[in-house]
C-alpha cells in the first residue's frame, strides 16, 4: 500500500513539472513571437503604403477617447484576458486621418462602418460627422453600411454620400435623441430602513436626488432640457441636411416611430427607406457585391472585397502635424474620467498620475506652455485640489496654463481649471455644475429593526458617533458646514479666475449645467474652439515659430512596454468587449462614492450622462 502512494506521489509530481514546464514554454513562445511581431510591425510602419485606386475601409470597433490611458494592472490577467481588451481610439488620430482623406485624390472611395464605435460624447460625434461631410464635399465618395444605428452613430453615417441598411436589421435606424433616466430610490431605502444623510451646496446639484426623491426634480428637468434640446436641434439639422430631408423629418419619426412601424408590420428597415433615412436595403452579401460591381476586384475569389487600406495602415502613412525636430514644446496633459486620488486608468483621472505629469512638464525647460485638456464630470474634491496645486507650481515658473474643454468639463472638471490663463470650450461642451455634495448612509433604523444595539464609550465627542447609529445634529451641522465651506471656496476660485464678482458667479453656479456657448456668454469661458484651435493660439501667444506638441503619459512598467510593443501584431479584437470598458467608466462614480468607507465631499456632475 505504501509503495502505491509513493508511486502516486511521484506521478503527480512528474505531472506537475510537465504542466509547469509546458505553461512556461507557451508563455515564453507568446512573448517571443509577440516581441518579434511587434518589432517587425514597428519597422514596417516606415514602409510606404500605396493608396492609389484603393478603398479606405473605416471599420472602427471600440471607444473614442481624448487620450488612451493605461493604469496599473496585473500582467497575468491581461494575458488571460486576451482579446477582451477593447480598441481605444484617440479622437485626434481619427480627425487627423479624416482631414487627410478629404485631400487624398488617390483613393477611389471610403467604406464607412460605425456600428461598433462608441463615439465618446457629443463633441466627438459632431466633429467626426463634420469631418465626413468635408470628405463628401470634396467629391470623394463615402459609402456607409450598417446593421442598425442610434443617434450619434446615425449622425456620422448620415453625412456619407450613400447609406445602406441591412435588409434583415432588427432595429433599423433609431435617432431617438437624448434622454436621461435614473432610478429614484427614496421609498426603497425607507422600506429597508437605510437612511442617507445628504449635504448639498447648490439648488441644481442633483447628484444626491436618487437617494432623496422618488422622481426627477423640476430644477433638474429645467437644466437638462436647457442643455439637451439645443444639442438635439443641432443633431437633427445635420442629419436632415446630410440626407436631404425636409426639416422636421427626424423629430416626426422619433415621435411617431411606433405608428410608422405598425403600418409596415414592424419592418423598421422599410420605414427607414420610406423616410429617406437610407438609400437602400442590402444584405451583407449584397453590399459586398455592390462594392465589387462599383470598384472591381483583382482577386479571383468572387467573394473578395475590392482592394483597400485599413484605418491603422492609412494612419501610419501620415506625418506629424507639428515639427518633431523643434526644441520648443507645448505640453498637453489630459484630465479624462472621474477625478480620484491614485493612478489613472480608463474611466478615471488619477490625481497621482496627473500631478506627476505636470511636474515632468515643469522640469522640462523646453516646455513653453501647458494645455490642460479636460474631459471630466469631476469627482473627489481633494484630488481636484491636488491637481490645481501642481498647476499653480507650474505657473510659478512664469509659464502659462491654458484649458481646452472636451465633451464634458463640469463640477470638479471646472475646479481644476480655475487657475488657467485662458479657458476654451467647444460650442456643445457640457460645463458648469459648480456645486458640492456629500452622501452619508446610516444604518440605525435597520439595526434597530434587526434587534442590534450599538453601544460603547469614546475618549472624545469627536469619536462618539458611528455610521451604524442615527446621525446627531452636531454631526449634521459639521458636514453641512464643510460642504458650504468647499462651495464658497469653489465659487471664489471661479470668481477670481474669471475676474467676476462673487455674487455674479453665485447666480450662475448652484450646480447648474451649461453648454459651452452659453458658458462663454456668462463669462465662465474665454473663447470657443477645438483643441487644435487652442494649440494654434498658444503657439501664437507665446511667439513659437517652430514647436512640437507632447502628450504626457504615465511611465510604463517594463512589462507594460512589452505589451505596447506587442500591439503592433495584427490581432482582431471583437467589439463585444467594448461594453466592458463602457461599464467600467460608468461604474467609476460608484468607486468615487464608496472610497473605502471614507466620507469625502464630492464635486461631480451626475447630470452629465448623455444617453442616446
Amino acid at each position: 500500500m505504501k509503495s502505491m502512494f509513493v508511486w502516486i506521489e511521484g506521478y503527480l509530481n512528474k505531472a506537475r513539472r510537465i504542466f509547469v514546464a509546458g505553461f512556461t514554454l507557451i508563455f515564453l513562445l507568446f512573448i517571443t513571437f509577440s516581441l518579434l511581431g511587434g518589432i517587425a510591425g514597428a519597422f514596417s510602419g516606415d514602409e510606404e503604403i500605396d493608396t492609389k485606386d484603393k478603398i479606405l475601409y473605416l471599420e472602427l470597433a471600440g471607444v473614442v477617447v481624448d487620450q488612451p490611458q493605461s493604469g496599473p494592472s496585473d500582467p497575468v490577467s491581461i494575458i488571460l484576458a486576451g482579446d477582451s481588451q477593447p480598441n481605444v481610439y484617440a479622437i485626434r488620430d481619427i480627425l487627423r486621418l479624416l482631414d487627410a482623406v478629404a485631400n487624398d485624390t488617390n483613393l477611389k472611395a471610403v467604406y464607412l462602418d460605425v456600428d461598433n464605435l462608441s463615439m465618446g460624447g457629443q463633441v466627438f460625434s459632431l466633429a467626426i460627422a463634420d469631418a465626413v461631410k468635408k470628405i463628401v464635399d470634396n467629391d470623394i465618395r463615402v459609402i456607409a453600411y450598417t446593421d442598425g444605428l442610434v443617434t450619434s452613430d446615425y449622425l456620422v453615417a448620415s453625412q456619407a454620400t450613400e447609406l445602406y441598411l441591412n435588409t434583415n436589421s432588427y432595429s433599423g435606424i433609431m435617432p431617438s435623441g437624448f434622454s436621461r433616466k435614473r432610478e429614484y430610490m427614496q421609498e426603497f431605502y425607507n422600506n429597508v430602513k437605510i437612511d442617507y444623510e445628504i449635504f448639498t451646496a447648490g439648488d441644481f446639484k442633483s447628484g444626491p436626488e436618487p437617494y432623496t426623491r422618488n422622481d426627477m426634480s423640476e430644477n433638474d428637468k429645467i437644466a437638462w432640457n436647457a442643455f439637451a434640446n439645443p444639442l438635439w436641434d443641432t443633431y437633427k439639422q445635420k442629419m436632415e441636411a446630410g440626407r436631404n430631408l425636409k426639416p422636421g423629418t427626424i423629430q416626426s419619426y422619433g415621435d411617431n416611430f411606433d405608428i410608422l412601424a405598425k403600418d409596415e408590420k414592424g419592418d423598421f428597415p422599410k420605414v427607414a427607406l420610406n423616410l429617406g433615412l437610407v438609400d437602400g436595403l442590402m444584405k451583407h452579401e449584397e453590399i459586398r457585391d455592390y462594392m465589387i460591381g462599383e470598384f472591381g476586384s483583382e482577386d479571383k475569389d468572387k467573394d473578395k472585397w475590392p482592394e483597400g487600406v485599413s484605418y491603422d495602415d492609412y494612419l501610419s502613412t501620415l506625418d506629424s502635424s507639428f515639427d518633431d525636430e523643434a526644441e520648443d514644446i507645448i505640453a498637453i496633459i489630459n484630465v479624462e474620467g472621474v477625478i480620484m486620488t491614485g493612478q489613472e486608468s480608463q474611466g478615471t483621472a488619477g490625481s497621482d498620475s496627473i500631478v506627476d505629469k505636470i511636474y515632468k512638464a515643469k522640469n522640462d525647460k523646453n516646455v513653453k506652455a501647458l494645455i490642460l485638456r479636460v474631459n471630466s464630470g469631476g469627482g473627489d474634491v481633494y484630488a481636484s485640489e491636488l491637481i490645481l496645486n501642481a498647476l499653480d507650481d507650474f505657473k510659478s515658473t512664469d509659464r502659462k496654463v491654458y484649458t481646452s474643454m472636451g465633451n464634458v468639463a463640469a463640477s470638479g472638471g471646472v475646479w481644476v481649471t480655475t487657475n488657467s490663463t485662458e479657458i476654451w470650450a467647444e460650442e456643445n461642451t457640457l460645463t458648469g455644475s459648480i456645486g458640492v455634495y456629500s452622501i452619508v448612509p446610516t444604518l440605525g433604523r435597520a439595526l434597530d429593526w434587526a434587534g442590534i444595539n450599538v453601544d460603547g464609550v469614546s475618549s472624545t465627542k469627536m469619536g462618539e458617533w458611528d455610521p451604524s447609529e442615527p446621525m446627531p445634529d452636531y454631526m449634521k451641522d459639521l458636514f453641512q458646514s464643510n460642504v458650504d465651506g468647499i462651495y464658497e471656496t469653489f465659487v471664489s476660485q471661479v470668481a477670481n479666475n474669471r475676474d467676476m464678482e462673487y455674487e455674479e458667479v453665485l447666480k450662475i453656479a448652484g450646480g447648474r449645467i451649461w453648454a459651452g456657448n452659453k458658458a462663454q456668454e456668462l463669462g465662465l469661458v474665454d473663447k470657443l474652439g477645438t483643441l487644435n484651435d487652442v494649440i494654434a493660439h498658444v503657439a501664437e501667444s507665446n511667439e513659437l515659430d517652430s514647436y512640437k506638441v507632447k502628450y504626457y503619459k504615465r511611465d510604463l512598467e517594463p512589462w507594460e512596454v512589452f505589451f505596447e510593443i506587442s500591439k503592433n501584431v495584427n490581432l482582431d479584437i471583437p467589439f463585444s468587449s467594448t461594453r466592458k470598458l463602457i461599464y467600467k467608466e460608468l461604474n467609476a462614480f460608484d468607486q468615487l462614492v464608496q472610497q473605502n468607507g471614507q466620507l469625502k465631499p464630492i464635486s461631480y456632475c451626475s447630470e452629465c450622462d448623455l444617453l442616446n
